[in-house]
């Protein structure tokens, strides 16, 4: 099991709580490898956490964290204006990151993803 820094790998995390958030995601925004950053998306409870890349320019890297933030699932390069809902188990958090990311950290299922709580 290896440890992710999350605030180590990106130079800005974007925490996404609330209904607005959660929805809008990276929809009509910049691709966020450019700046390297990395959203956070917290959830109210451990739950299925289907995302939608609608109006989304860019592909992304997506990690699915539990309450614990260990990796219940990922998925490399998510391509935009798709829709993935078949990611395994509940989380707490998923983490929409650059394209490329899970590879460059070698990120698995099982490691810790740390950060903030925010």
């Amino acid at each position: 099991m290896s440890i992710h820094e999350l605030p180590n790998m990106f130079d800005k995390l974007v925490y996404q709580k609330n209904f607005y958030e959660l929805s809008r995601g990276l929809m009509f925004r910049k691709d966020i490898s450019m700046k390297n950053e990395a959203y956070i998306f917290v959830l109210n409870k451990e739950r299925k956490a289907a995302i939608t890349m609608m109006f989304v320019f860019f592909n992304i890297d997506v990690v699915w964290v539990n309450s614990i933030k260990e990796v219940i699932d990922l998925k490399p390069n998510v391509r935009s204006f798709s829709f993935f809902n078949g990611h395994v188990g509940k989380a707490k958090y998923f983490v929409e990151m650059p394209k490329g990311s899970i590879e460059k950290y070698k990120i698995k299922i099982g490691d810790k993803v740390l950060f903030p709580s925010n």
